[in-house]
């Protein structure tokens, strides 16, 4: 006859399935998930499939330690207690091995969000794989060493000298997370660092309470807690931010803009900012040559270009197409011409690299906005507009002179 289930596995298998249920609900948002360029999402993705398995893991693991299902439906008590075993062992296997994963691929996932590339993601995820690497053969080899934990033959789950490893290896990937966000917080807008500073110190308290208090089964609970705040994060984000380039949408700048002009305070201190409207020269010729997903990489380098070299007081929205919108509080020409510079600076070195098929480089034309001297944003985007169409045309005229071909004029040229 099979004993009745206690109420604290009961309790724990309540909370993990509400858990769960929450999970494959976030799931569900992200079932097709399929362009190359979402990293991120497919990163959340996994993140969201490991926190299931740990949800499943942490509720029946404590079920089996405690219960010994199989004793009490199989007559041989002998191989009701190997099959009981096996099990808690296998399922704390993987439980360690998820923990240990779910750390990396949170690694992974901060460095992409902060910088948007796949590239340095993948020079990280080799850089940052020893710790797990080690962990992992250490908790793999367990059922045959003992060294991390062992399951008595009562069924019974009991810790070990070399449990730390594992231990401290989920904890080193949680360090370094928020030490790598810390290292690079003047580099990109705050809005990036918010949902992956939030989402690690739930995990991080989750791990320490665990660490210090053996059997208390809560890391899948926090996981859930901070997914779940993590996912409405970037969804209120998503509402205000491009997809492609990383920074602000236009409908973020048409908003900023019309509060600005509707702030009583600001109408009375006559507030006044610059606008620089940037647009990318021979952009159309790079989807023609090389194609949309080069073209949306080239657009994804200029917003990664924008955000790491345009500081806390200024912001860049994407307009439309191949143009943004950069707004700031300067108003001096020559603050404005040298900022313009540095981002001109960072497209050369972007060039310089040879990493690209395409050359980076900008036109410009920027104006002044004074609240309460006009209606709308209208004339000011003109005015911007306008600006950035003569220095547009002078640059032409200047790179015709000079015999200047971009690398997509090259091979507009070559392909006929």
């Amino acid at each position: 006859m099979v004993e009745p289930v206690t109420k604290y596995a009961m309790e724990n298998i309540i909370v993990n399935s509400c858990a769960l249920l929450l999970l494959v609900f976030l799931r569900m948002q992200h079932k097709s998930v399929k362009n190359s360029f979402v990293l991120d999402q497919k990163l959340f993705v996994v993140m969201l499939d490991l926190a299931m398995v740990q949800c499943f893991i942490e509720a029946f693991t404590n079920l089996w330690d405690k219960e010994r299902i199989f004793v009490s439906l199989i007559n041989n008590a002998e191989i009701g207690v190997a099959i009981d075993c096996g099990i808690n062992m296998f399922l704390n296997v993987i439980y360690f091995s998820i923990n240990l994963i779910f750390g990396y691929v949170w690694c992974l996932y901060a460095v992409y969000r902060m910088f948007g590339s796949p590239r340095r993601v993948k020079r990280y995820a080799k850089i940052i794989s020893f710790p797990v690497i080690t962990a992992l053969a250490s908790v793999w080899t367990t059922p045959f060493t003992g060294w991390v934990f062992t399951v008595k033959e009562n069924n019974e789950y009991s810790r070990e000298w070399l449990w730390v490893l594992p231990a401290v290896a989920t904890i080193a990937y949680v360090i370094f997370g928020v030490a790598y966000i810390y290292s690079n917080r003047k580099r990109i807008n705050k809005y990036m660092i918010m949902p992956i500073a939030l989402i690690i110190s739930p995990i991080f308290i989750g791990a320490i309470v665990q660490a210090l208090l053996p059997g208390t089964a809560i890391i899948a609970m926090v996981v859930t807690i901070s997914l779940v705040g993590l996912y409405a994060t970037t969804q209120s984000e998503s509402a205000y931010i491009d997809r492609l380039s990383g920074v602000y949408n236009r409908r973020y700048l048409d908003d900023y803009l019309t509060g600005l002009n509707e702030d009583e305070r600001n109408k009375k201190i006559g507030k006044t900012i610059t606008g620089i409207m940037l647009d990318m020269d021979k952009f159309k010729q790079i989807n023609d040559n090389f194609g949309h997903h080069i073209g949306d990489d080239a657009i994804s380098q200029v917003g990664k270009i924008l955000r790491e070299n345009l500081g806390k007081m200024n912001f860049a929205a994407r307009y439309g197409g191949d143009e943004f919108i950069i707004i700031t509080p300067m108003l001096d020409s020559d603050s404005i011409e040298a900022l313009m510079q540095k981002l001109t600076d960072a497209a050369n070195a972007n060039n310089d690299s040879g990493e690209y098929p395409y050359e980076l480089s900008f036109s410009y034309g920027y104006a002044q906005f004074t609240v309460g001297k006009e209606k709308d944003s209208d004339g000011f985007m003109k005015r911007m507009d306008d600006n950035m169409y003569q220095y547009k045309v002078a640059k032409k005229a200047r790179w015709a002179a000079e015999g200047k071909i971009t690398k997509q004029e090259e091979a507009t040229t070559t392909s006929k």
